[in-house]
């Protein structure tokens, strides 16, 4: 009789083992096979776009930028090249003999200038100094930034170079084609 009961205690735990597996395996399998499909996509605009244009001739290399985007905006480029290259920078200048691009402390050289919607900048010329046995193999990389124009309260433009994108207020509005939207 012994025998009996522990037989009867074995097998209601093996059955109640398989009752808690079963209420497990329904939230499992709930997982499993609920799933969503989407389908179309919105396109998002981060604010100004800028295209560059270099054209390298004679150991210069000229730099424009465009303003391809949809706000006016202000611009700044940075010149990386190899310790062993010399440049030397030589700006456009404008009819009070002021130069177009002012270098700062933090190695990016500035347009004075907001660049509207279209337009492009003045050029700023790199002239660079390569040793010889680098004249086929060498690069110097240029990286424009820019931002949109700012108003202090009294109507005065600025650029803010710190200023964060608000991912809820600055990307825009969504508007759907689908549904006729302006």
């Amino acid at each position: 009789m012994k025998k009996l009961w522990k037989q009867k205690i074995v097998w209601l735990a093996v059955g109640l083992l398989i009752a808690v597996e079963i209420t497990q395996i329904q939230g499992v399998m709930a997982y499993f096979t609920t799933y969503v499909a989407t389908a179309g996509g919105y396109p998002i605009i981060l604010g100004s776009k800028i295209t560059i244009k270099e054209d390298v001739e004679d150991m210069k290399k000229h730099i424009q930028l465009i303003n391809t985007g949809e706000e006016d905006c202000y611009v700044r480029v940075k010149v990386f090249f190899s310790k062993d290259i010399e440049v030397s920078y030589v700006s456009a200048m404008d009819e009070a003999n002021q130069a177009y691009w002012n270098e700062k402390e933090d190695g990016y050289w500035y347009y004075k200038e907001i660049v509207p919607v279209g337009a492009e900048t003045q050029e700023l010329v790199v002239t660079m100094k390569v040793p010889q046995e680098w004249k086929d193999s060498f690069n110097v990389v240029v990286v424009q930034e820019c931002t949109p124009v700012l108003y202090t309260e009294d109507g005065t433009p600025y650029a803010d170079w710190n200023k964060k994108i608000d991912t809820k207020t600055d990307i825009g509005t969504i508007v759907r084609e689908e549904e006729g939207g302006e």
